[in-house]
């Protein structure tokens, strides 16, 4: 946990790359270097020029070339910007999507990741449901469609690091279910 406190420092707010190397050591350590676990990060500058800042770092882990947890990172200064938490909400969502036609176990969690503070969500493939549910903006008035709420736990804090260990120790039962 010595790398992520390492990247709390404050010159290090806005530079997302400063957890990269924290989050692949802890997915590591989890689900180790030699079992079936492969953690594949992918990287996206989007090509609007609105968002030409904002990269997209995406840690999946593996089993056979299918997704069975993901974990999307952003800057940590990001996370008071509603606009920040809708586009991440909208990222999650959409990152769901595009492995649901992939999933090989009955729920795929994605952790939103702003620094080590954390959100939590899930896809359950028989349902096709994610979860927590989608805040429908209102067509009238302003609306926050990503509470900062969601993002109530904290990587380094006792609760969240118990909680990102309960979600790695369910996709490790469910993907030995499979090995089986």
């Amino acid at each position: 946990m010595n790398s992520f406190l390492h990247a709390q420092q404050p010159q290090f707010n806005n530079d997302m790359s400063a957890y990269y190397g924290p989050y692949t050591r802890l997915l590591y350590h989890l689900f180790g270097v030699d079992g079936p676990y492969e953690v594949i990060p992918r990287y996206h500058v989007p090509l609007i020029p609105r968002e030409s800042l904002d990269v997209i770092a995406l840690f999946t882990v593996e089993v056979d070339k299918r997704p069975v947890m993901f974990i999307e990172l952003k800057p940590v200064a990001s996370l008071t910007a509603n606009s920040q938490r809708k586009y991440a909400e909208e990222q999650m969502r959409d990152h769901f999507l595009n492995i649901r036609n992939k999933a090989v176990i009955p729920h795929v969690p994605g952790i939103s990741a702003f620094g080590t503070r954390i959100a939590f969500y899930d896809y359950n493939a028989a349902t096709h449901a994610a979860t927590p549910p989608a805040v429908p903006a209102d067509p009238i008035r302003l609306n926050d469609t990503a509470p900062i709420e969601r993002w109530n736990h904290d990587l380094l804090e006792p609760e969240g690091a118990a909680r990102f260990r309960e979600i790695v120790d369910q996709v490790k039962t469910m993907c030995q279910a499979l090995m089986k």
